[in-house]
């Protein structure tokens, strides 16, 4: 998930596009890449290239939200990621709690998931190109932070509930 826009280069000048936008144009290419893999290849094989390909874009958000650390990653810096998450209305996140090494948080509205669902996306990719994001993100910031997740939106839980914690 991380950052908040992606600068789209036209002729005149850099516009910034929103993530829930950029998301929704992303969803629409493994929507039809998904399709292409299954005339060609198994179900499970075409999801595993999706996987593959989610992960790796996650991993590098995870990197580049890592670059923007002005005093190196750190734990304080990653938890300013809920802001960005939260731009453009694309997230509602409820019940934060921080500590030096700990940040957890409740997802109660979805608007990627809500979004793919209304493009008619089959619900095999909804949580993967949504919810599948989150870990390759947390270990592309950093080695040192985990995640936990019992249950998400994507999966028709009423929640996605999050943990992060901060190993040295």
């Amino acid at each position: 998930m991380g950052g908040n826009t992606l600068s789209s280069q036209d002729e005149t000048m850099n516009t910034p596009i929103p993530l829930i936008e950029q998301r929704v144009i992303e969803a629409t290419i493994f929507g039809v890449a998904y399709k292409s893999l299954c005339a060609r290849m198994s179900q499970a094989d075409a999801l595993a290239a999706i996987r593959s390909t989610v992960d790796a874009l996650a991993f590098e958000a995870g990197k580049a939200f890592a670059r923007r650390a002005k005093n190196g990653v750190n734990f304080e810096h990653f938890g300013s990621i809920l802001e960005s998450w939260q731009a453009s209305g694309a997230l509602t996140i409820d019940k934060v709690a921080a500590t030096a090494r700990e940040l957890e948080f409740e997802v109660t509205r979805c608007a990627y998931v809500e979004k793919y669902r209304e493009m008619g996306l089959p619900q095999e990719l909804v949580s993967m190109i949504s919810c599948a994001r989150d870990e390759p993100f947390a270990e592309g910031y950093s080695s040192k932070l985990r995640m936990e997740r019992t249950q998400t939106l994507g999966e028709g839980a009423p929640s996605c509930r999050f943990r992060f914690t901060w190993r040295d």
